[in-house]
């Protein structure tokens, strides 16, 4: 992804393998938009630990971190006589970072049928994965930029850019291929509460002089009903055989809002985010995360110069907070893929014939 840092413009994954010091480096996604920090995970529960933090978020740099994170486990473990259990352990500490989102199932599983290989071949393992999902990103980008015309306003809701992408991006992806060809249109990007993920989006587009304004989760039905959506385009966490799709809590709130104005509502992914074994949303776990992320918000104070994290309820409020919630196919116009636009039924025969080491 293209980066300015102190004024020199840099290109950059997400995530990545550094071979020479035989460490796992990423791109410090709470520390954006402000500060740019590459944070370094030397063993896999550092790079757990950055996944269940969120320091690397976005359903597929999370199954690309999970599985650069098992082989560092095989690396780690490689020689001694516990190195099954050791594995299989490393395994279950990873999967349990963050629940919902697929991706980081299937990257534990790839590595996971490697790990008797030597661990240099299973690191190599882990990065053409990484870089799989980065190819497809751009993939994505490149078919789904169709959807875009001159004069379009567009709603994307949370972050699906290249940082939870590895690279290029998902619903950003093809805004960004269309920009870069000309065609010129408006994004309105929801700032997407509690964790206020817009605002990587707005970093992002940012990045690339992507004309955009960033609103209220809130807003969003105002606004179609002004008529001044054309197209909505957002990610997916975890998509079920039958089409229905896991995303950021506030996606099923704008799908029925869309069906309902009559305005194309499409999920772009890569295939590491299909679920092979949730035959419905409805399957799908939930994560419910820290109440923290709703009575606390983390921000810049621009006068002291230095990042704050200021309380917004009393003690003792109570507080119900699911990160992501269910969209079902009936909602869904069709699905953004490296294998082009997809209607429903398109999908499912994606789903018959795709493995993991695809």
């Amino acid at each position: 992804m293209k980066l300015t840092i102190n004024g020199e413009v840099t290109d950059l994954p997400a995530i990545w393998w550094n071979s020479d010091q035989k460490k796992i480096q990423l791109i410090d996604q709470t520390r954006l938009p402000f500060k740019i920090d590459i944070h370094t995970c030397l063993t896999y529960k550092e790079t757990a630990d950055a996944i269940k933090t969120m320091k690397i978020r976005g359903a597929p740099s999370i199954g690309a971190a999970a599985a650069y994170g098992l082989a560092q486990a095989i690396l780690e473990f490689s020689g001694k006589d516990t190195f099954v259990s050791d594995v299989e352990e490393a395994y279950y500490y990873l999967l349990s970072s963050r629940p919902t989102a697929v991706d980081l199932k299937n990257g534990l599983e790839l590595i996971k049928k490697e790990m008797f290989r030597t661990p240099d071949e299973v690191m190599r393992v882990a990065e053409g994965f990484s870089s799989s999902i980065a190819e497809q990103g751009r993939k994505i980008g490149a078919v789904g930029k169709s959807l875009i015309k001159n004069g379009m306003n567009i709603l994307t809701h949370c972050h699906t850019g290249a940082l939870a992408l590895v690279d290029h991006g998902s619903a950003i992806a093809p805004l960004i291929h269309a920009w870069n060809d000309g065609i010129r249109f408006h994004t309105y990007v929801d700032e997407t509460r509690p964790r206020i993920q817009g605002r990587l989006t707005s970093w992002e587009l940012g990045q690339y002089g992507v004309q955009h304004t960033v609103i209220c989760d809130s807003a969003s039905g105002h606004l179609m009903s002004k008529g001044k959506i054309d197209i909505i385009i957002l990610g997916a966490d975890r998509v079920a055989r039958n089409g229905d799709i896991a995303n950021k809590i506030g996606t099923y709130n704008l799908a029925v809002l869309a069906k309902f104005h009559n305005i194309p509502f499409y999920s772009a992914f890569p295939f590491s985010t299909l679920d092979m074994e949730s035959l419905t949303g409805a399957d799908i776990q939930i994560e419910e995360r820290n109440h923290c992320e709703i009575s606390e918000v983390a921000g810049y104070q621009q006068t002291e110069n230095n990042e704050a994290i200021v309380s917004i309820y009393p003690q003792n409020t109570r507080f119900f907070n699911p990160a992501f919630d269910v969209t079902t196919s009936n909602l869904i116009t069709g699905y953004i893929t490296p294998k082009g636009i997809l209607s429903r039924e398109e999908l499912l025969e994606v789903f018959e014939n795709w493995k993991i080491s695809d």
